[in-house]
Parts: structure tokens; sequence; C-alpha cells
């Protein structure tokens, strides 16, 4: 784990590679418990938004428990859950994106002192549309953009990812990538507890990993 503060430049263009975990049942997680992991990766480049590189890719999977760098037990996705997201011998994205994105990031297991950096789609929406800072992923992405709301509201897990993918856009619009990745380390209150992941320990610890500063536009 970095120390102090890290400087983030400004990144003209890179891979973003958007998770998401869901339960298969909505209750308290625990060891052996059935989880989907989806993902998709794209580019994103200057102010244009993201080019999706791939279709979205779900795999279903269990939670595993194991210890943490403190020797405390918690749970991480199962290593073939793992291996599929990050494959060995190919190179990582410049950034993870996710709802809650430290806790999925701890849920994923790996190391945590190097990139992938992270960019959470909750904190930045706490800052830059607090309107939505009490809703859930989904109800954020429908009031945000409720002209997506036949994707967002499908049945399974493909709904939750139409609507991480919504919000992705709608913070890509309004910051650069290394100045949302910033804002991942804000400290805000936790998420609403209505998120089928809540129940599990480390939900509302918002104590980022780093601490980051970003490089902004020079004034003309």
């Amino acid at each position: 784990m970095m120390e102090g503060v890290v400087h983030l430049p400004r990144w003209p263009a890179g891979r973003i590679c958007l998770v998401d975990i869901t339960p298969a049942a909505w209750e308290v997680p625990y060891h052996g418990a059935s989880v989907t992991l989806c993902f998709r990766e794209g580019f994103f480049e200057g102010d244009a938004g993201m080019t999706w590189l791939t279709e979205v890719t779900c795999r279903q999977g269990h939670l595993e428990e194991s210890l943490d760098e403190n020797g405390r037990p918690h749970l991480t996705i199962s290593d073939r859950l793992f291996r599929s997201l990050m494959p060995v011998g190919r190179p990582v994205p410049l950034v993870l994106a996710g709802c809650h994105m430290n806790f999925l990031r701890r849920l994923m297991g790996g190391p945590h002192d190097r990139p992938p950096f992270n960019l959470c789609l909750y904190r930045g929406l706490r800052h830059l549309c607090p309107w939505v800072a009490d809703f859930g992923l989904q109800l954020s992405a429908i009031e945000l953009v409720p002209e997506n709301i036949p994707l967002m509201t499908r049945s399974g897990p493909l709904a939750r990812y139409a609507c991480a993918e919504t919000l992705l856009d709608v913070l890509l619009a309004r910051l650069p990538v290394n100045r949302l990745v910033a804002l991942s380390t804000a400290t805000v209150p936790p998420p609403p507890e209505d998120e089928p992941l809540s129940g599990m320990s480390g939900w509302c610890n918002m104590t980022p990993d780093r601490v980051f500063t970003a490089e902004q536009e020079k004034e003309t």
C-alpha cells in the first residue's frame, strides 16, 4: 500500500474495465454463496466517453473465505472468477470501475498497491450528482437517465450492469478519468443498505487504500 498523496496526471486514453458482482440470493453473503460477476472492457479517449471493446461477460461462481492482511477472515470471489476477470499474462486495464469500488476490489482479492486504479461510481455521484446520494445503483441511474429505463429494469444481473454503464457515462461526461479516480478516494457516507451486498463486512467502510490528487486542465 502506498503512503501519502499520489498525484495523477491527465490520461489522454486508456482501458477501463467496468465490473459488478451480484449475489444469487438477497441475503447476508457467506462462504459458498453463489454470485455472478459481470464485466466489460472499454477504451476512453479525451472527452469522447467510452468505446466498448467487448460484450458484457457474466460468470457464475461463489464466495470463498480467506484472510486479509491483518489475518482476519473475509470473503472474496472464487479464484476461477478472478482469473476470468484478470487472466494471467494479459495486461491489466488502467482503471477498474464499479459501484462502491473499494469494496468490490477487496471482494475480488488480488493486489491493491498498484494499478488498476479504482473509479468508484458511488463516490463520484455523491460529489457530482448529490441529489441521488440516497439512492442505490438502479434508482440513481433511472433518476439521471430515465430514457434508459427499459434496459435498466430487466430481471437479473444484466439490468444492474446496464445501470452501471449508464452511471459511468454520466460521470465521464462531467470529469476526465484522472479526476474521477481522485474523487474515488474522497470521504463520503456509506452507500444505501438496500444494495445486494450491503450485509457484508466492510460495506460501511469508506476508507480508501490511497489518496490521490489529479491534474486539471490549464486555464486559457
